[in-house]
Formats: C-alpha cells, sequence, structure tokens
C-alpha cells in the first residue's frame, strides 16, 4: 500500500537509481578507517563521540562478529547473540564447553536462557494464541537480550486477550500508541523513487539475478501493482515486477536495460557510502539508512523475527527486524547499511505525526523503525546484490 501521509507504523520505501552514481562520486573516508566520513560524521552526532571514534566503535563490532564466525566455523552451537551497553558481544551458549569456546574468542558467554531457537518457537506459539484477535495487536517477536517474545497491543485490545496473552511464560505485553502501524510507499539508493501513478518511495539495493537481469530490491508494498519508476529528474528507469506484502514485504523492480545500478548508497549530504557485503548484523549493532524524507538517519538494531500489523491490513507482515532509526513517510524501501555491509529496506514506522528532522544523527526519544531483511529478499528472489 502506497500512502502519502505518516504513519502509525508506516512502510518507508527507499530504492538505489541507477545510472546516477559512480565510483567517483564516493566520499572521503576519515582518517585512519575504510569508512565514509559523513556515515561518520552522523554517528560521532547520535553517539556524542568524535568520527575518529565512531570508526573505531564499528571496528570493534566488526571484529567481534568476526570472532563469533569463526567460533561458528569450528562447530561450535550458538543461540543468538546482541551487543550490550558496553559494546560487548553477548552470545547465548547452550551448554559451558561453548561457553568456553566463546569466552576464548574474546566474546561474552550466557547461559541458562531460552536463546534464539527457542524464542522463534514461543513466538510461533504467541501467533496461534493470538488468532482471530490480530486486529487488536500492533506488533510482536522475539527480543534476545530481554530473552522474551514481546506483544504489543493496540490501546483498546480486549482484557481477555491480553490476559490471555500475559499467561504465557516468557511473554511480555505491552500497549501501543493509538495510531497502530501503518504502511507507507512514497519510492540512487536513498533517492527518492517516484511512482507512476501517484506517489513514491525510496530506493534501495541494485543486484543482477542469475539470468544477468539488473534489478533492484525494494520494500513490496512500493511496487504493488507493478508500477512504473522515476528518478528524482523524472526519467523512467525501470518498473515493479514483483512483490510480496502483506505476508512479508519485499520486492523487485527491473532496472531499465538503458541504465545501470550501482553499488553505492546516496547518504542525502552530497556523498555516498560503499555498498561491500550484506548480513544480518548482531542485535545491538549500529546502523545508518537512507531515505528521501529523512535523509540519513542513525540508530542500532533492536529485533529481528518481528511480526507487524500495519493499521488498514488484516494480514500481519512477518520477518522483519526492529531499529531506533528514525523513518517517516516517503523513506520507504530506503537501504539500512551497518558500516559498508547492507542490512535492509525500510518497511515500516510510527505514524504519530513524529519529526525525525532531515540528515539528523540524534533521534528522538523512542523513535524505532521496522526494515526488511536485505538477506532474506536476495535469497527469496535469487539477487546478488551490486557491491563497489
Amino acid at each position: 500500500m502506497r500512502i502519502r501521509s505518516p504513519l502509525a507504523l508506516s512502510l518507508l520505501s527507499i530504492c538505489a537509481v541507477a545510472g546516477t552514481l559512480s565510483p567517483s562520486a564516493t566520499a572521503a573516508t576519515a582518517p585512519g578507517s575504510g569508512y565514509d566520513r559523513t556515515m561518520l560524521e552522523v554517528l560521532a552526532d547520535r553517539l556524542h563521540s568524535s568520527p575518529e571514534q565512531a570508526a573505531r566503535q564499528l571496528d570493534r563490532e566488526k571484529d567481534l562478529i568476526s570472532a563469533l564466525d569463526g567460533v561458528h566455523s569450528r562447530g561450535v552451537r550458538t543461540a543468538g547473540a546482541f551487543f550490550d551497553g558496553t559494546g560487548a558481544l553477548v552470545v547465548n551458549a547452550p551448554d559451558a564447553g561453548a561457553a568456553q569456546a566463546l569466552r576464548s574468542a574474546g566474546l561474552s558467554p550466557r547461559i541458562g536462557v531460552r536463546g534464539e531457537q527457542a524464542l522463534d518457537a514461543l513466538n510461533d506459539s504467541v501467533g496461534a494464541a493470538i488468532g482471530k484477535d490480530v486486529g487488536q495487536v500492533q506488533s510482536w517477536g522475539p527480543d534476545v537480550a530481554a530473552d522474551r517474545v514481546v506483544v504489543t497491543v493496540a490501546p483498546d485490545a480486549g482484557a481477555g486477550l491480553v490476559a490471555r496473552l500475559s499467561a504465557i511464560s516468557g511473554v511480555t505485553v505491552r500497549t501501543g500508541p493509538a495510531g497502530g502501524d501503518a504502511p507507507t510507499a512514497d519510492v540512487i539508493g536513498g533517492q527518492i523513487m517516484d511512482l507512476d501513478p501517484g506517489t513514491n518511495c525510496s530506493l534501495g539495493f541494485p543486484g543482477t539475478r542469475g539470468n544477468g537481469d539488473n534489478v533492484l530490491l525494494t520494500a513490496g508494498h512500493c511496487v504493488e501493482g507493478n508500477p512504473d519508476i522515476l528518478d528524482r529528474n523524472g526519467t523512467h528507469i525501470g518498473k515493479g515486477v514483483a512483490t510480496r506484502f502483506p505476508s512479508v514485504d519485499m520486492g523487485l523492480m527491473d532496472i531499465d536495460a538503458e541504465d545501470t545500478g550501482r553499488g553505492y548508497i546516496d547518504t542525502r549530504k552530497g556523498t555516498t557510502v560503499r555498498v561491500t557485503g550484506s548480513s544480518k548484523a548482531p542485535v545491538g549493532s549500529t546502523l545508518c539508512k537512507a531515505g528521501n524524507t529523512t535523509g540519513w538517519t542513525c540508530g542500532t538494531v533492536s529485533a529481528y523475527n518481528q511480526t507487524v500489523r500495519y493499521s488498514g491490513e488484516s494480514v500481519a507482515t512477518t520477518g522483519l527486524a526492529r531499529s531506533t532509526v528514525c523513518t517517516e513517510g516517503g523513506d520507504s524501501g530506503g537501504a539500512y547499511i551497518a558500516g559498508n555491509t547492507a542490512q535492509g529496506m525500510t518497511s515500516g514506522g510510527p505514524s504519530d505525526g513524529h519529526d525525525c528532522g532531515w540528515n539528523q544523527g540524534s533521534n528522538a526519544t523512542g523513535s524505532y523503525s521496522y526494515y526488511q531483511p536485505v538477506v532474506d529478499a536476495a535469497n527469496y528472489y535469487g539477487v546478488t546484490l551490486t557491491r563497489s
């Protein structure tokens, strides 16, 4: 669904415009790092630090993620991980042996908790318990740090539903905003994606399929009805060809033959950020997003496998990631990136009239948004992301 107004929980689209960015457009990197200077300045503003300190934090996160990958490569099983407030990467360990392996790798093991796999199973049970009362629920999903499944209900949710959910061990029930959640679509990674007819989103991540076709991954609600897509100059750059919404929020745009997708994201500050890969960064990782409405905003990954019922939709959207990044209507489809690693495309956020500002690194208290993980969309559609 394409919505021009702010969302209660809204879909915010961003796609990458073909043929408009080139390697020469990339920003200068910060001294002593491989990161884009503009990215570091916005992160530094949010972290109340210097760009150099922001670069060191990204380096620490990357090193700890690499250490965890090394532990996994040795066959050690884990049950989810997250960065805590001190910068440590906490990893759920199923037993003492796994905990020792994690500790030896410089990681912080946690034992005696449910862990990611059990939370996912509990999450399925919660969905079954909600059942036909889904209209009273705004979202639900695992919180790996809290080791619980969190359900957000509408302010007018029935006492019976609240009591039924609260009685499930491991479940926390919260009351959401009055407006609820709603999908939005207003369509160069981070630049405007004009949809014909009528509305717009933001451009996400270009790539190629196995047959060599040039495509762009975006939010599914942005390309419902397979619209023609124009860039900021009104030039036709592609057409929507596939969508999965509202069950999930992934979609595909076919890039016109004469245009070229580039492996860069426009920060909307006169610079670009290189895309060198894709992943699902651990909970607590820092990341930023580019969008046509709010520009470059930053935050952290909050949770994965979140289920959201957007306002006006009877079917819930599953498999989303939640972050503290601030977004508004028109950001849908936009590109989330951690360092230089692609994370996802903006799906939705609160439609309560909040104001993120333009290119503001420090988000308002309580800001949050949902995004479609790019790894899942790329795997489903068989897309290899374009890298710089």
